[in-house]
């Protein structure tokens, strides 16, 4: 018997997945209808158009913001542009091969002045001589010229050396090469030539000669242990200080040269003359710096005058010699000891101890006249 198997097969065509399903067969899935890509297409241009503006918005933001920026590529000249250093220190060397170390908490070059560097708290060390320990200047702010080597200071100025000398001034120019310092200010040191003061100074010499000018004065005190200051003296050899004025002063060592209304006062006794040399006996103290004594010589030119409370003695030109406890006259010398004892001479050598004179070509003039050659000055309280 023969037996048939009939299988349908679907006929629609509107069954879509459905059929193909059914039929165990794979077909790929229709996403989207014609409507819905008609849409999405639309979506895009338009996105695309969108995007399109605000790129074009963009770019013209970063032009107009380009175009009304400052201009930062110009090349502008400013006077106030500067580089500013911490803890610079600068060195070199002097004249005579020694070196010299200039540092600051601070330095500032500007590009008005390339070859001058502004500094706060300058300290300059440096060497007066080999084998001697540093000598240093201080200051609140000064200029330094790295090209000429010129450190100018201003503002509490303070200046110590080797030798002990300390002084102290609104303003100094230090000239590093040439080891020199001047200042056009007001001045005033301390050292073992006494105190000075003065009106403007110069150091040179190797920062060994210290020059006061434009009117000076000092003070020259001493230690009873630099010398014998028993009998008669001048008055520079007791233990008063001996205050000095002059026009102009100049310090070397143990030689003080005075110019210019000179006068020199030690208690009760005076000396003035226009030109003065002052000579003291020096050593080396332990550290090894300069210790001067007592004065020994005077030199004084041009209008000398020699006052005491008992005599007066002038001429053109005077010395006094501590160590022979005599004074040299010479040029119109004129001296009196009181009312009716007058001499005048063209020398006179006055022995300080044994109160007497030796003249040359007299002319007397009152009591004690009688002995031209060897006359005897007879104290006021003895007449």
């Amino acid at each position: 018997m023969q037996s048939s198997v009939s299988t349908s097969i679907p006929t629609s065509t509107g069954g879509g997945h459905a059929v193909s399903e059914g039929l165990g067969l794979w077909e790929p899935k229709r996403t989207l209808t014609l409507e819905a890509a008609r849409k999405h297409s639309a979506r895009i241009r338009v996105l695309r158009k969108l995007l399109i503006l605000m790129a074009t918005a963009l770019i013209a933001g970063v032009v107009w913001q380009f175009i009304n920026q400052p201009r930062g590529f110009d090349l502008v000249d400013d006077p106030n542009e500067s580089v500013r250093m911490v803890n610079p220190k600068y060195s070199g060397r002097t004249n005579d091969g020694l070196p010299y170390y200039l540092t600051a908490s601070e330095a500032v070059r500007t590009a008005a002045a390339s070859t001058a560097v502004n500094l706060d708290l300058p300290v300059l060390n440096f060497f007066r001589e080999a084998g001697t320990p540093p000598s240093n200047v201080t200051a609140i702010t000064g200029v330094y010229d790295d090209v000429d080597n010129i450190l100018n200071l201003k503002t509490d100025v303070k200046l110590s050396t080797d030798d002990g000398y300390n002084c102290e001034s609104s303003r100094a120019k230090i000239f590093n090469k040439d080891k020199r310092i001047s200042g056009g200010e007001p001045i005033s040191c301390t050292g073992s030539f006494g105190t000075v003061n003065g009106n403007s100074f110069t150091i040179t010499e190797d920062y060994k000669v210290f020059t006061f000018a434009d009117g000076m004065s000092a003070q020259i005190t001493r230690e009873a242990a630099d010398g014998d200051t028993s009998g008669p003296s001048l008055g520079f050899g007791g233990n008063e200080p001996i205050n000095i004025t002059a026009k102009t002063a100049s310090y070397k060592a143990a030689v003080t040269t005075l110019s210019g209304d000179v006068d020199v006062k030690q208690d009760s006794t005076a000396v003035t003359s226009d030109n003065m040399i002052i000579y003291r006996t020096k050593a080396s103290g332990e550290d090894g710096s300069l210790k001067l004594g007592p004065i020994t010589k005077i030199d004084a030119k041009g209008n000398f005058l020699y006052v005491t409370p008992d005599r007066r003695l002038s001429g053109k030109h005077g010395v006094y010699e501590r160590e022979k406890d005599i004074i040299t006259v010479t040029g119109n010398v004129v001296l009196n000891q009181g009312p009716g004892n007058t001499i005048q001479a063209e020398k006179l050598v006055y022995d300080m101890k044994k109160k007497n004179a030796r003249l040359g070509e007299t002319e007397c003039g009152g009591t004690g006249c009688d002995d031209r050659v060897g006359f005897t000055f007879r104290p006021n309280n003895n007449r």
